[in-house]
């Protein structure tokens, strides 16, 4: 009895969620965040900080929501990646299905990036709706400010605590044999 129970809740719950039709866009994780009209727009990138001429593009993840938690479908939008006031790349118009949508992008150089996404709000003000996101992008080398600090901070934590141990040793062994000459 109990197992008929529950394969009936399990049907029924199936067939609810099959036929709901609702499809919500997953939040992306450590995204950027902005409000604008009754849209909210995240960005994030992956990786996370991107590096300049890697062999392997980044992945520019969007995810666009009404601020009420519905989830408008059909959304055009176009996107402009902007490097020291000069336009790098235009998208042709790009209708965004069901809230998220990923751009593939290889930065040559390093530095600040602006991500603009040109939102068309046909559905509330009929205006174009002008998110602004920036990207920085690391040069190959810049990892080692980070890494040859923090090794140089180690050796130096490593060799301060060896040295402590032999000064405390020294004194250990002075103090014993002034306990000695004592006898």
């Amino acid at each position: 009895m109990r197992t008929a129970l529950l394969i009936l809740i399990l049907i029924v719950t199936g067939l609810t969620l099959a036929n709901s039709g609702d499809i919500y866009a997953d939040l992306l994780q450590g995204a950027s965040k902005q409000r604008i009209g009754n849209y909210d727009v995240e960005m994030t990138t992956e990786p996370k900080t991107p590096t300049a001429g890697s062999s392997n593009p980044t992945s520019i993840l969007l995810r666009i929501v009404g601020v009420n938690g519905d989830h408008p479908a059909d959304v055009p939008i176009m996107m402009r990646l902007v490097k020291d006031g000069i336009v790098l790349q235009t998208t042709n118009p790009i209708i965004v299905p069901s809230g998220h949508y990923t751009h593939e992008f290889t930065f040559n150089q390093a530095g600040k990036y602006v991500l603009y996404v040109d939102l068309n709000d046909k559905i509330y003000s009929g205006e174009v709706l002008t998110f602004t996101f920036f990207i920085n992008v690391l040069g190959p080398f810049d990892y080692l400010y980070i890494a040859v600090p923090s090794a140089a901070v180690i050796a130096v934590g490593i060799v301060s605590a060896i040295l402590f141990m032999k000064v405390k040793k020294k004194n250990k062994d002075v103090q014993k044999a002034g306990r000695t000459e004592l006898k």
